[in-house]
């Protein structure tokens, strides 16, 4: 048998181990894994010459079609994906008007059109009809993961609408009677934020640590505390997303403990970025806010000892003002640096295993959203989703498309140097291949009425 790529002389790593090897691909697929000797003839073999091959990155938390043009997004931020090793992005997306089940046919449509990797979606609770129809969304669409927002006060800049109490505790009720349903929780007291909001604003203050201490880390604390409740009492699987309270990661492990199935996902900015770094203004506001070094460091704790689940970057590129704080839109973008950080900041300044960093970036997200071992696996059957990585490569960040960048100008090492989506290479040498565009295919679709393919 021949077949379309091997990749021989690798430093194979997945959640579980390592070993030298390759891997064989044909349709978009691994066939073989194993001695570069005992692998098929191909195409084209490449000699890695004992670099690192990983499954493809996993982002589970992302953006797109917010601030920009939806189709636009699509075909510039998966190529910025790419370039990271990301094979598979998943979208917190809202629709604030209308039904889920047509918004779906159409962000799936122009997303297949536009996408270079392979793309899912969470869908947002933004009414409270749309609690009474994840039943019908999930038969129809597949898509079985909910994301309630807490925190966002009226009128804030991105429009979002945050759920109560009781919107949460309905999703929960009708997520956790899915063969796949997850409920997401972005965790701050919005009571508090309104709170406390008017309090800093009435100061005058328009540093980026105001933002910070108008939403101290109580707020999110409590947040997460109550809602671990809910989800213990409805059964219901819960995602915390974006979580920056060092404590965070302790009483997820604490329900856990009890029973309680309970997923932190934490952010590379709030793992190398505090409030207080001089050189950030205005324009580095997130939501949840960047904190100090000692919430830093507590998020790297639960990373190192397995009480952080999943790393997902909240990518979202947004225009800037550049004025008001308090009217500055929060996000920033990134994909291209997620895994380069995490090699220089984990792997190489930590000590963090390799198949800790894919637990966290492909096998824990695949699991997670129903997509494991199809995604998030280096095995035959599983789809050709890797990446390639330099562990000694030595690189200064840049940044020159959309939204917010962080970390311009840092010299990071450990990079990825080739990404592999469904078997076609898509970043090779520096540079994406442009011819892929629109390669990219949705992940969550109906299969036997409810569940994924």
């Amino acid at each position: 048998m021949k077949v379309d790529l091997v990749l021989k002389n690798a430093r194979i790593v997945d959640h579980a181990g390592e070993f030298r090897g390759g891997v064989a691909i044909a349709n978009g697929r691994i066939v073989a894994v194993g001695d570069d000797s005992a692998l098929p003839l191909a195409d084209r073999t490449i000699d890695l010459g004992g670099k690192v091959l990983m499954p493809g990155l996993i982002d589970p938390h992302c953006h797109l079609g917010v601030n920009y043009d939806y189709d636009d997004d699509m075909r510039t931020e998966t190529a910025a994906a790419a370039r990271g090793g990301v094979t598979t992005i998943l979208l917190y997306i809202r629709n604030m008007e209308g039904s889920y089940i047509p918004f779906y046919a159409n962000r799936r449509e122009r997303g297949e059109a536009n996408a270079m990797v392979d793309f899912g979606f969470h869908f947002g609770i933004q009414r409270e009809e749309h609690v009474g129809e994840i039943a019908e969304i999930a038969r129809v669409t597949g898509v079985q993961s909910f994301k309630c927002h807490m925190g966002y006060e009226p009128g804030n800049p991105i429009g979002i609408v945050s759920s109560t109490d009781a919107w949460i505790y309905g999703a929960m009720r009708e997520a956790a009677k899915l063969p796949h349903g997850v409920v997401s929780v972005h965790c701050e007291n919005t009571e508090l934020v309104q709170l406390l909001k008017k309090e800093m604003m009435a100061t005058g203050r328009q540093d980026l640590a105001a933002y910070t201490e108008s939403r101290p880390v109580f707020v999110e604390e409590e947040a997460i505390a109550r809602i671990i409740r809910l989800a213990e009492l409805t059964g219901c699987p819960l995602y915390i997303v974006h979580t920056t309270a060092a404590k965070g990661p302790q009483m997820a492990a604490e329900a856990r403990a009890r029973g309680v199935d309970v997923t932190i996902e934490t952010c590379p900015h709030y793992l190398t970025r505090t409030a207080y770094d001089p050189d950030l203004d205005a324009t580095a506001k997130i939501s949840p806010p960047l904190r100090d070094r000692e919430q830093l460091e507590g998020l790297w704790r639960g990373v190192l000892n397995g009480t952080v689940g999943t790393i997902g970057t909240d990518h979202v590129p947004f225009q800037k003002n550049g004025g008001d704080l308090w009217k500055e839109k929060p996000g920033v973008v990134s994909f291209p640096w997620e895994l380069a950080l995490m090699l220089h900041f984990g792997v190489h300044e930590r000590g963090m295993s390799l198949p800790r960093l894919v637990e966290l970036n492909s096998y824990n997200p695949a699991r997670q959203f129903g997509l494991y071992p199809r995604k998030g696996a280096i095995a035959a059957g599983s789809d050709a989703d890797l990446v390639v990585v330099d562990l000694e490569e030595e690189r200064e960040v840049t940044h020159d498309g959309k939204g917010t960048c962080l970390y311009e100008g840092w010299r990071l090492r450990g990079w990825p140097v080739m990404t592999i989506s469904r078997g076609r290479i898509v970043f090779e040498d520096g540079e994406i291949d442009a011819s892929q565009i629109g390669r990219g295919r949705c992940v969550t679709v109906p299969a036997d009425g409810l569940g994924r393919r």
